[in-house]
């Protein structure tokens, strides 16, 4: 994420999801269809989505996430450096003790190849210990991967240099149960709330979040602490400028915000508020995927002047649940 991009990614107000008739997601409750499900029971319905971090206390665009804000942030370790000092090069999200959701195009890289490990609880890269103003983190934890699973239609289409990525959504097993949630590792919830079964984003403002560059140039360096930024969903602003498909979300942020590489696989979250005993929960409705810049001829940035093109999650949540298991 860059600059006012990394805005992007830094942190504190999750936006409640009332984009249309105020009381529209009041209360919502889960789509019957998921809940008939044989796996419905190995989401976290009544752990998923919610942080400790006091809402009260969030600002608006932002820049370094405060530590515990999004407790489901999942960085994927570069297979090819020792694992003591791998970086984060792309994100995901927790959806239960033993699942994380990303892009395919994370889990299955010409240049890194398979994902071997991800860190969870991660806010600074480089620091054993996560300190901010507020409080400090527990040690974040490495964990094994057992498996990548690539959604069976994942393709890229296109010139090589301008790929268009469809079906870009991936889960990863863990080898072992997150033992325990806390406050900084905890699953995001999916989109099974009935409202969002159909329901049409425009005009919503939404978040994303993670390591990604600080700039919007190839050569510019990852970030070494979560960062987040807000993102607007215009449905008539984007269909001017990239076409995208029905299983995809176009956002834009503030000019020169963006979600950058080394974002890709993070979450593109809706706040709604839920009937259980926290008022509201955090959704993931998106993964990013990749971004389509205004001039298709300037291939020198990488973002910061363009949209956001991320994998819309309900449209896959029944493959999730048909392939998650004990």
């Amino acid at each position: 994420m860059q600059n006012s991009v990394v805005n992007v990614l830094s942190a504190v107000i999750a936006v409640v999801f009332l984009c249309g008739a105020a009381d529209r997601y009041h209360f919502p409750s889960h789509d019957w269809g998921y809940k008939k499900h044989p796996n419905w029971s190995l989401l976290p319905h009544n752990e998923c989505g919610f942080t400790e971090i006091n809402r009260k206390h969030k600002i608006i665009g932002g820049a370094e996430a405060y530590i515990g804000q999004f407790p489901w942030m999942v960085g994927l370790l570069d297979p090819n450096e020792p694992i003591k000092t791998a970086q984060i090069f792309c994100g995901g999200s927790l959806i239960n003790d033993r699942y994380v959701v990303s892009a395919a195009h994370c889990s299955l890289s010409e240049r890194y190849g398979l994902v071997k490990y991800v860190v969870l609880g991660e806010h600074y890269q480089n620091t054993v210990e996560d300190c901010d103003d507020f409080r400090c983190s527990v040690p974040a934890i490495t964990m094994r991967v057992e498996e990548n699973i690539i959604h069976p239609a994942y393709r890229t289409v296109g010139h090589p240099k301008h790929a268009i990525a469809l079906n870009d959504i991936s889960l990863l097993r863990l080898r072992d149960r997150v033992a325990n949630y806390n406050e900084f590792i905890r699953p995001i919830c999916l989109p099974t709330f009935t409202s969002l079964q159909g329901e049409s984003l425009d005009g919503c403002d939404l978040e994303t979040s993670g390591w990604g560059a600080m700039g919007p140039y190839k050569a510019s360096p990852s970030s070494d602490v979560l960062r987040w930024v807000h993102v607007l969903i215009s449905d008539e602003e984007c269909s001017t400028w990239n076409p995208y498909m029905l299983t995809q979300i176009c956002a834009k942020a503030d000019e020169g915000a963006d979600s950058c590489p080394g974002d890709s696989g993070g979450p593109l979250m809706a706040t709604v508020l839920s009937t259980t005993r926290r008022s509201y929960v955090t959704v993931l409705v998106g993964v990013t995927s990749y971004g389509s810049s205004k001039d298709e001829y300037d291939s020198s940035k990488t973002c910061g002047s363009h949209i956001g093109v991320y994998t819309k999650v309900t449209q896959y949540v029944d493959w999730i649940l048909d392939t998650i298991r004990k």
